[in-house]
């Protein structure tokens, strides 16, 4: 996987938009390369960058981005920015991709939602949207979880320093936290607490089986036998009540239906009484019957009388509004005269108005006409204000404005006088011969500029490259030292090693030895004597050893060292060849800057030995003559716009005058606001009141034509109602009236009527039922037992079939329960025997990997992840150092070291030097990172500090591995380092510089 570029916007300090390509330009170039900045600058944002695009985090916070988040923790968005967002591009087996983040704020200042996209570069289309859509599908095509790509491919020194350093337990739980695995602590707390609860649940299991009791057979025989005893009493005694329940309906039936009777009786007698009170009322009714026909000519005649009364009010009325309007009539006259400061009649009302309202509006409109023009002079003259403005030159349009533009004129001329210039084209042919010159001067100090930077950076680069030189030649002479040195060396060793391989061959012999015998010869060379019969040559041989061990260690010291050099020189060689082409390449350019700015010189008529400063001055000579030719060219300009302005404000004077004239023509005949409203209410208020004096007029004569024929109808009807009303024996309308009950009387009177009838049938009916109803009990009634006799009988036969139904019931149920309980003890077994079924193997998995912390089976992983991780660092370290080996041990919680130039012996990695301790945790690191991406290949690396402790000779150490790796591997390495000798060392750098806002920006050099 390979980061290929980054861009972001609005990050933390990092304000604005950037833009960081690692496989391109000088960084692609590179490929080992150093962020670097001071503190708060903004280093680690660029990881920060990466991590958010792909995975919605950053490692300094221990969760996901949320809008929350950033708001609480005040990450990721610049202070005061509206907006923010992280692109990703890289690149895996072939296939780039795009991963996006962004949010931004609404206008009421809250977070909208985040956004996420992941788009396949090679067909531009979206892939997935969303937070946990992008998060997820990332992890699918990298193949890495944020965990593992935050240890494969963002390395912290410090925290690997940590891990080599840490006891046992200390040192699984950063394992446990980097790599990842806490599952399995959670896996070792699941197998304990699962097996805690099947324990429980056995034990549970049989606390219930125990509660469940059985019958026994001679239990449930005798309950059988019982039951059958007692269900025939039961069917006996329920006969026995049916019985006697019978008899006592019969004989509560014949006392019901006996006081049914009575009450008959009385209630006959109730309706005798109530039939004849009613006579009287149904008389009345009889006779509102008889006269009702006559109802609506009575009411007629009652609704003219009535209509008669009110005619005559409303006629009184209506003669109150019609006084009332003539004397509004008379009002609107006076107003009128008034306005018009003449006599106005009525007939000649709306002729005299209108005739007035006409002339007025005439006045007026000459008034307006006056002021329009003269506000329209008014805005010509403002025209020519504002024009004037454009050439620097303000007035005051007041009535010293004659006096003003005189003054300016005066001042124009004087100008004009001064500078021997009278027309604009003069002037404008003066400003081109002086723009010709602007154009070459400006480059000219800006070629100078340009040609003293590269002077001084040819110097710079000159004496660099004597350094180079200088440091080369101490390497090759160093180089030929040490070759020497190493030419004298070797033949020590060989002379060493055949010495040592000489006595141990002798020492092989030492068996023989013990048998030799002073005296007696040596069966191999005859000798009598024996010198090395004793332990010498044991002595002998372990100080050619340590002497041989001494001598070679010399040797690869100085074979390695004589190795660094040779690259060292070689790299240093390859850099001044580089740079000796670069300074002939500046030189060739600065050669042609000098040429040009010669010729300038003699364009302008300057001398190239002056200051910059002088041409400087100059050239503002050359800006202060133009602006002074401006300012003339406006003034020339602003002559002719002075004149015509005077002739526009003699006229305004004018045209002011004609308007005072007509405003006050129009006061003298008319001194209001609005004649034509005035008018028009006048004339309406006129019109309306002429009409409403009409419309009463006629409103009286029709209100005494309704009266005279309404008198005549009533009277006409009289006559004809009378005489019939006299033969049913009614005088007067009056006696009419009262005879013709109310409706709702006569309603009420029908409905009593028609109840009594009802209840006559009513009575007459139930009469009839009660009496064949006592003939039908007394054929079925018992004579031989009383009602209280079965009363008292029948309570005491109910309580002896509850007993009954009880007994049997409840020895029944004793059997049904004992059924079940059997069904529910076998279903019990089945129960317990698959919780003993799970008792039994998670009584072994807790025994193997359970406890209350998980720590057991975590201990167990994180054991086994260390045997892989030291394998792969051990792999690492082969290229770092040939030295040590890491170990671990089974009597110590720390981890070990093997030390091959101590004869394999173990120590502990605290007795390392700083140096040994960063090579070892770097190739621990690197371990790490192999082992959380052995399935993903990695290309690009970022190292976040861990040198700053670091002595020279480690530090130099250090970087020559980073360099070894980076060309090895082909890899993109980046270091974030603010340590001055890794910034000098390596070339290629991402610079944080601090702006004097309180932000940053990015340099790439």
């Amino acid at each position: 996987m390979k980061i290929c570029k980054i861009k972001f916007k609005n990050i933390h300090a990092l304000k604005g938009e950037h833009t960081i390509d690692f496989e391109n330009g000088i960084l692609g170039e590179a490929g080992l390369f150093v962020i670097t900045g001071a503190t708060g600058t903004g280093k680690s944002t660029l990881l920060d960058v990466i991590t958010l695009a792909l995975y919605n985090k950053i490692p300094r916070i221990d969760k996901a981005i949320s809008e929350k988040v950033i708001e609480d923790e005040g990450v990721i968005l610049t202070k005061n920015a509206p907006d923010c967002y992280a692109e990703v591009e890289y690149e895996i087996k072939g296939e780039r991709y795009l991963s996006s983040w962004s949010i931004r704020r609404t206008r009421t200042g809250s977070l909208d939602k985040r956004k996420q996209e992941l788009i396949k570069l090679s067909t531009g289309a979206i892939l997935v949207s969303g937070v946990q859509e992008v998060v997820s599908e990332n992890e699918r095509i990298i193949g890495l979880n944020y965990n593992q790509f935050v240890q494969s491919m963002i390395l912290a020194q410090g925290q690997f320093s940590k891990l080599l350093l840490a006891k046992k337990d200390d040192r699984n739980a950063l394992l446990e936290e980097i790599t990842g695995s806490s599952i399995y602590r959670k896996i070792g707390r699941s197998v304990f607490q699962r097996f805690r609860g099947v324990e429980d649940a056995v034990k549970t299991q049989n606390i219930k089986m125990g509660e469940t009791i059985l019958l026994t057979t001679e239990m449930v025989t005798e309950i059988q036998e019982d039951v059958l005893l007692q269900k025939p009493l039961l069917a006996a005694q329920q006969n026995n009540h049916d019985v006697l329940a019978k008899k006592k309906i019969v004989k509560e039936n014949i006392l019901k239906n006996a006081k049914l009777k009575e009450a008959n009786e009385i209630e006959w007698t109730a309706f005798a009484k109530d039939k004849a009170a009613f006579v009287t009322q149904e008389n009345e009714l009889k006779t509102h019957d008889s006269l009702v026909v006559f109802k609506d000519q009575m009411l007629f005649i009652t609704n003219a009388e009535k209509k008669v009364e009110e005619l005559l009010e409303s006629s009184t009325v209506a003669n109150n509004k019609l006084s009332q309007q003539e004397k509004v009539k008379a009002e609107l006259i006076l107003i009128a005269n008034s306005l018009t400061k003449k006599e106005v009649t009525a007939e000649k009302f709306e002729a005299e108005i209108t005739d007035f309202r006409t002339r007025v509006l005439a006045l007026q409109e000459a008034e307006k006409n006056s002021l329009s023009h003269a506000k329209q002079q008014s805005q010509r003259i403002e025209d020519k204000r504002k024009e004037l403005i454009g050439y620097g030159i303000t007035l005051t349009i007041d009535d010293t404005l004659s006096q003003q533009i005189q003054a300016e004129l005066t001042t124009i001329d004087a100008e004009i006088s001064q500078k021997g210039i009278t027309s604009v084209d003069a002037v404008r042919s003066k400003k081109e011969d002086l723009t010709r010159l602007m154009i070459p001067a400006n480059q000219l100090i800006g070629d100078r500029k340009l040609f003293d930077e590269k002077n001084k950076g040819i110097g710079e680069l000159q004496l660099k490259i004597k350094k180079q030189q200088d440091e080369i030649v101490v390497l090759i002479s160093l180089e030929k030292s040490q070759q020497e040195t190493l030419e004298k060396l070797s033949p020590k060793v060989e002379l060493a090693k055949d010495a040592l391989d000489d006595w141990k061959q002798r020492k092989s012999l030492d068996e023989h030895r013990q048998e030799l015998k002073d005296g007696k010869p040596c069966p191999l060379c005859g000798s009598e004597t024996h010198p090395f019969a004793q332990e010498i040559a044991t002595t002998l041989v372990n100080s050619l050893e340590e002497n041989f061990q001494s001598l070679t260690k010399q040797l690869e010291g100085l074979q390695k060292v004589l190795l660094e050099n040779e690259v060292k020189l070689q790299s240093l060689q390859n850099i001044n060849a580089t740079e000796t082409v670069t300074l002939d390449y500046r030189i060739a350019e600065f050669k042609i800057l000098e040429n040009k700015i010669t010729e300038l010189c003699t364009q302008l008529k300057w001398t190239t030995k002056d200051s910059l400063e002088k041409w400087q001055l100059d050239a503002n000579d050359f800006q202060r003559e133009l602006k002074e030719l401006d300012k003339l060219e406006n003034h020339i300009k602003a002559k002719v716009v002075f004149k015509e302005m005077q002739q526009l404000f003699t006229d305004y004077l004018e045209l002011k005058k004609g308007y005072n004239e007509a405003k006050q023509t129009l006061l003298l005949v008319y001194d209001r606001k609005d004649i034509t409203n005035e008018i028009s209410k006048l004339s309406n208020d006129f019109s309306s009141c002429h009409s409403t004096i009409k419309s009463l007029k006629e409103q009286l004569t029709d209100l005494q034509k309704n009266k005279t024929e309404t008198i005549k109808e009533k009277e006409e009807l009289l006559a004809n109602l009378l005489p019939r009303l006299e033969e049913k024996g009614i005088a007067s309308l009056k006696e009419l009236k009262a005879k013709i009950l109310d409706e709702n009387t006569a309603s009420q009177i029908r409905k009593t009527l028609q109840q009594l009838i009802e209840n006559e049938v009513r009575l007459k009916t139930d009469k009839k039922t009660i009496d064949k109803a006592l003939e039908d009990d007394k054929i079925l009634d018992d004579a031989s037992i009383t009602l209280e006799q079965i009363t008292v009988s029948l309570p005491k036969i109910f309580e002896e079939i509850t007993v009954l139904n009880k007994h049997i019931w409840d020895q029944e149920n004793k059997i049904e329960i004992d059924i079940k309980n059997r069904e529910k003890l076998k279903d019990s077994q089945k129960i317990m025997d698959g919780l003993q079924k799970d008792l039994a193997l998670w009584s072994k998995m807790n025994l193997l990997i359970g406890d209350a912390t998980g720590k057991k089976f975590s201990n167990f992983v994180q054991d086994l992840t260390l045997k892989k991780l030291l394998e792969y660092g051990n792999q690492r370290l082969i290229g770092f150092s040939d030295r040590y080996l890491l170990d671990t041990a089974n009597d110590s919680d720390g981890l070990k070291v093997i030390d091959t130039y101590m004869g394999n012996t173990k120590r502990s990695v605290s007795s390392l030097s700083g140096g040994e301790t960063f090579k070892l945790s770097l190739a621990l690191a690197f371990g790490l990172s192999d082992l959380a991406a052995r399935n993903v290949s990695i290309e690009s690396l970022f190292i976040d500090e861990g040198f700053g402790s670091l002595d020279p000779e480690s530090l130099d150490q250090a970087i020559s591995i980073l360099e070894n790796m980076q060309n090895e591997s082909n890899k993109s390495i980046g270091i974030i380092s603010h340590v001055g000798e890794l910034k000098d060392r390596i070339g290629t750098k991402i610079k944080l510089v601090r702006t004097g806002a309180g932000y940053s920006t990015i340099e790439i050099e």
